[in-house]
């Protein structure tokens, strides 16, 4: 149920007519998340009967979460919906999923560069060197993306104005594959981080 590579969510249970079709919905949100593993044990199988045993399960379904790494698992003891489930794997597994499996809107967005975009808001020369900078440090594919937006919008004040409308074109035509769909909300969600919410506005309109 955990690994050194994941994360795992596990759902220890006998028959639970009313949270089979929610857990179902969950590992389907969770599909692209490589990091996170959704898992249902059948407590009173005989194979997993140990599990249950060692696990300290006393009552059905028993839901318990294995941070990455982790043979310790921390119990769940939130509400049973999926929007509760998806809220409570984004604090602990750092996703970003929202209802319905898609990205949420922090979705590909890295912090330590929002930070930089804040501080240099119009010097984005200034900014885009700093950004190359931590980019050297990070292991996320997304870190070169801000690096690349820093100098194209400093030779071209409208470029994520104008890139985050061709993006929002492509979204809205829909017949993505899952994997790009995500790709194209993550880089929006950047694109984003440039714009004032005035230009967004207008870009809308």
């Amino acid at each position: 149920m955990s690994s050194s590579s994941s994360t795992a969510m596990a759902n220890l249970d006998v028959d639970c007519k009313t949270l089979a079709p929610i857990w179902e919905t969950l590992a389907t949100d969770f599909v692209n998340e490589p990091s996170v593993l959704i898992a249902k044990v059948d407590a009173e199988a005989e194979n997993a009967k140990a599990l249950a045993t060692e696990q300290g399960v006393s009552s059905y379904p028993t839901i318990k979460y294995f941070p990455k790494g982790s043979t310790e698992p921390l119990p769940y003891e939130g509400a049973r919906d999926e929007k509760a489930f998806i809220e409570f794997l984004n604090t602990n597994a750092g996703t970003h999923r929202a209802v319905g499996g898609g990205l949420d809107a922090t979705g590909g967005t890295i912090e330590a560069f929002n930070s930089i975009i804040a501080k240099f808001q119009g010097k984005w020369a200034d900014g885009a060197s700093e950004a190359k900078t931590l980019a050297a440090t990070l292991q996320d594919k997304y870190a070169e993306y801000y690096v690349k937006v820093f100098n194209k919008i400093d030779a071209n004040q409208g470029y994520a104005a104008k890139e985050l409308k061709r993006l929002q074109g492509l979204i809205a035509k829909g017949n993505l594959a899952p994997e790009k769909m995500d790709d194209l909300i993550s880089r929006s969600n950047i694109l984003r981080k440039f714009i004032s919410d005035d230009a967004e506005e207008k870009n809308e309109l």
